[in-house]
């Protein structure tokens, strides 16, 4: 089995993913293969590099090009989470497996805005205004096919968590969501 996760910046996808990684699933991520190409290059890795970056690479290679590098490392014996999908293109992709499911996860900016802040991993926004243009930036790019598509990846999702809750909270919906899988 494997479960893509989306979602925008700071809505708990990687407690989701990590959710799973405790449920036997192995984690993947679409950001590993940015930045192996970010160090290959010498560039430093944060948020715009990785995005400027990405942008690159899927229009040079094709945009399901991070999708297929992720596909390459999958042992289809096992199941796995790949966190991160941030183009219709790389969805696509992973859509041609039958065990494929996608997961959706959503929280309102503020809270999200929070989260990235205690995080604080580098490149992300140290203020609420920075933080909105990111996502503005990133909800879609209407003139790059290559480029950031969060909202339509989101709407694609199979499955969806408003992550509003506790982390308890959160934990029950992704096992709620494993258990429909496992059952339907």
């Amino acid at each position: 089995m494997i479960i893509g996760v989306t979602g925008l910046t700071g809505s708990g996808k990687g407690v989701v993913s990590d959710i799973l990684v405790k449920n036997g699933f192995v984690k993947l991520g679409h950001s590993e293969i940015i930045n192996e190409e970010l160090n290959k290059k010498g560039i430093t890795i944060n948020r715009d590099n990785q995005v400027v970056l990405a942008n690159e690479m899927r229009k040079l290679n094709g945009a399901s090009y991070f999708a297929r590098k992720l596909i390459d490392k999958i042992d289809f014996k096992k199941n796995y989470v790949v966190e991160g999908f941030r183009n219709i293109a790389e969805i696509e992709e992973f859509r041609k497996f039958s065990n494929f499911f996608f997961i959706g996860v959503a929280a309102g900016s503020k809270r999200r805005f929070e989260w990235v802040l205690k995080r604080n991993r580098l490149g992300d926004p140290k203020n609420f205004e920075e933080f909105m243009k990111n996502e503005k930036r990133d909800f879609f790019q209407f003139d790059k096919p290559e480029g950031q598509q969060n909202a339509i990846c989101f709407s694609m999702a199979d499955y969806f968590i408003t992550n509003e809750g506790s982390l308890e909270d959160l934990k029950k919906e992704v096992e709620k969501i494993i258990w429909r899988i496992k059952n339907t």
